[in-house]
């Protein structure tokens, strides 16, 4: 009796149990088929939603783009092009809004909310990135005053003949692409697509948020998408409704991402593969009852006690512990790969945030030198002039002499710091004139084979068509220098430095087009050496000022900065390659001269004599060591000298007796209160004729551009000596036509 129950035993598990399996591994099988349909479902349709964007962005750019060619658009006066935009609109399907805005950031015509035109947009973000790349641009999401719409601005670039940025047209492009993706996706019940910020804060919604909330930053999705740009979760809704989410980010300038979302219902999804489970555990259940019952019978018939035992044995196999035990093991083990996926995604994120982090990096740390090196240039134009004239009064014996030299020879160092910061962050005063490459490498090459030492070859190829460029020779060769100064430093043991000058063509498609240089004619200058080369780490940063791989006292760090400084102050472009062993090339790109521009001559210094005696000078600085430095200076030359501490008291100091008597304003141009551009428009306004020299750490101001244009007015940059104000000075006195630089 007792084998009998064995055997019976057995074979009931050897009958039920590899069936329980094979079904039940065919419906989970098919259950997680159907999952995985879901989900690339759901990706599709967000796919096709990121696709329909692009299209619409691109279709909107292409008709901007012929727009803006039409005369009354590019050319026309704002009535024309008011009557231009009103029927441009009507006639297109969108019924978009449009505006254009001239040069100087005037927005003069557009089709809403003419009763503010003209209005003043020249500090928008967008506009003035427009003006900068002078390229189409795509704005971040916006809403529309009338309708709370949600908008994707577009821009395009109003240009001159000559390519030259004079204006852009802008239009509000209604999101269709949205629209379509919401009727295709109606069929599905439950369905739901929106656009959210990684914050959670819903832009739409359709249907629209329950909750009326309008945000949902703890929500699973929004979690979700800080850690990955792309992904499929099944989580519970704001409305309660469990789904298959599918996720990715839009392509925007917003300052916070935006993402696309589809919501497919779970229940919806699931169902036919949720009842074919329910009907197969229905099956196996009735199975095992018809099982039991004949074990019941059989053993009830022929063995009491293998039956009840058979009985115990089915009982346990009906509780369902080897469903959930194989539920609970397919669910471990995609969790496990989703969090891997997870993982892996999230390094990604990382590493792409970091990117765009790098990118910015230069430009304010840029921003702080070049603030740092204004303000350090007021300080250096007092402790050189006042040094300089503690020494002039001693004899030349005297040992105080030597140790005032000493620190002037500091402050000429400290000076040419100021520069090479200035330099990168393009605040340089230039002298741009038209020179010939091939001469300059020529001249410089002598210097450089002298830095570089016997142990290194110097080769320079120049181009015999080389086209002339409009540069500042001296800011230009010492790029040249601090570049073949690396190179030499990348070479101890000796190694070659190639220096070569070519006319290229850049068009789409090359490979200097795909490293950001803009289309058209450039002249190159490429300077090669065979040393060591860099580090990937190391090239991301060699341009940072005060970075350096060279021991402490060998190297500042701030040659390739002002490198990198002058080329982009020249409207230039430059482009590095470099690997581990391979060597370094740093290719400068320039911009041509005009055609049929001839070669400038260098000017020579010359010799100002005017007779001081009488003149009187209007000394405004609001830097009280340099405005004491200044006024001495002058006075002990034979200038009358009247101060004020900023432009408001300048002019409150000047009434008509005074200006008529004034010889020549020597002002600074950042003040509190008003500045010095303004405060010389005030001056001229009562006397067209008044001579006027800016003093300034760099001419950052760019209304101070146009006033320097200008008859009669000069600038001479901090820090300056003593003898090179009174030169200055004299310029302004003897040809008030002359631009001091």
């Amino acid at each position: 009796m007792s084998s009998l129950r064995v055997r019976l035993l057995l074979l009931v598990a050897v009958v039920l149990v590899p069936s329980l399996l094979l079904l039940l591994g065919l419906v989970i099988r098919e259950r997680q088929v159907r999952m995985d349909v879901v989900r690339t479902v759901a990706l599709r349709r967000v796919d096709e939603g990121l696709l329909m964007q692009q299209e619409e962005l691109n279709d909107g750019l292409r008709i901007l783009e012929g727009l803006v060619k039409l005369a009354q658009i590019r050319d026309g006066d704002a009535a024309a092009c008011q009557r231009a935009l009103v029927t441009l609109s009507t006639m297109i399907e969108e019924g978009w809004s449009l505006a254009r805005t001239r040069e100087d950031g005037t927005q003069d015509c557009a089709t809403r909310n003419t009763g503010s035109l003209p209005r003043n947009v020249a500090d928008n973000p967008q506009f003035l990135t427009l003006r900068e790349t002078n390229a189409p641009s795509i704005g971040p999401l916006i809403r529309s005053a009338d309708t709370q719409e949600l908008l994707q601005p577009v821009n395009v670039p109003i240009q001159s003949e000559s390519g030259r940025f004079i204006g852009a047209l802008s239009a509000g492009l209604r999101m269709r692409w949205f629209d379509r993706l919401v009727t295709s996706l109606s069929v599905t019940e439950g369905a739901v697509v929106s656009l959210s910020t990684t914050g959670g804060i819903l832009l739409r919604r359709v249907p629209a948020d329950p909750t009326n909330k309008g945000a949902h930053p703890d929500s699973p999705i929004s979690l979700a998408m800080r850690t990955v740009e792309r992904d499929v979760i099944e989580a519970e809704g704001i409305d309660g409704v469990r789904r298959v989410w599918a996720f990715s980010r839009l392509e925007t300038t917003d300052s916070e991402p935006v993402w696309l979302t589809v919501g497919l219902p779970a229940d919806v999804e699931y169902k036919g593969v949720n009842e074919e489970l329910r009907n197969v555990l229905l099956l196996l259940f009735a199975w095992l009852l018809v099982v039991a019952g004949l074990a019941w019978w059989a053993t009830d018939r022929f063995v009491l006690r293998d039956v009840r035992t058979l009985l115990q044995a089915t009982e346990k196999l009906g509780t369902g512990d080897l469903t959930v035990r194989t539920g609970n093991q397919a669910r471990s083990r995609e969790m496990a790969r989703l969090s891997a996926s997870f993982d892996e995604m999230a390094s990604r994120l990382q590493e792409r945030q970091t990117r765009e982090a790098q990118a910015q990096k230069l430009e304010s740390i840029g921003q702080l030198a070049g603030g740092v090196a204004h303000d350090f240039n007021n300080l250096l134009t007092a402790i050189i002039g006042n040094a300089e004239l503690a020494r002039d009064t001693l004899p030349p014996s005297s040992p105080a002499r030597r140790e005032l030299d000493a620190a002037l020879d500091a402050a000429d160092r400290s000076t040419a710091l100021t520069r090479q910061l200035l330099a990168f962050a393009r605040h340089t005063e230039l002298a741009p004139r038209v020179v010939s490459m091939d001469t300059l490498l020529r001249d410089v090459s002598a210097l450089l084979r002298r830095l570089i030492g016997e142990h290194i070859t110097l080769n320079v190829d120049v181009s015999q068509a080389l086209r002339p460029v409009k540069i500042d020779a001296t800011s230009v060769e010492q790029a040249i220098v601090n570049l073949v100064v690396n190179a030499r430093d990348a070479m101890p043991s000796g190694g070659q430095v190639v220096i070569t000058a070519r006319n290229i063509l850049v068009v789409h498609g090359d490979n200097d087009h795909a490293h950001g240089v803009p289309v058209g004619e450039w002249v190159v200058v490429s300077v090669r050496d065979t040393g060591t080369g860099m580090h990937p780490d190391v090239l991301d940063r060699a341009f940072e000022p005060f970075f350096t791989t060279k021991p402490v006292g060998k190297g500042t760090g701030l040659g390739l900065a002002m490198v990198y400084g002058t080329v982009a102050q020249h409207n230039g472009h430059l482009w590095v390659e470099s690997a581990p062993g391979h060597g370094t090339t740093v290719r400068l790109f320039l911009p041509p001269a005009a055609e049929g521009a001839s070669l400038d001559v260098a000017p020579d210094a010359a010799t100002h004599t005017a007779a001081v005696v009488g003149r009187t000078v209007l000394l405004v600085e609001d830097e009280r060591a340099v405005r004491t430095l200044v006024a001495r200076v002058l006075g002990a030359n034979g200038f009358e000298v009247i101060q004020a501490e900023n432009g408001e008291e300048a002019l409150t100091r000047c009434d008509d007796a005074l200006l008529t008597r004034i010889d020549l304003v020597v002002t600074d141009v950042v003040m509190p209160k008003l500045s010095g551009p303004d405060m010389v428009h005030a001056l001229r306004r009562r006397r067209a004729d008044l001579p006027v020299l800016f003093v300034s750490g760099y001419r950052e101001n760019h209304e101070l551009d146009a006033v320097i244009e200008s008859e009669n007015t000069g600038f001479l940059p901090k820090p300056f000596t003593p003898g090179v104000l009174l030169k200055a000075v004299h310029e302004r006195l003897d040809d008030g036509n002359t631009a001091v630089r």
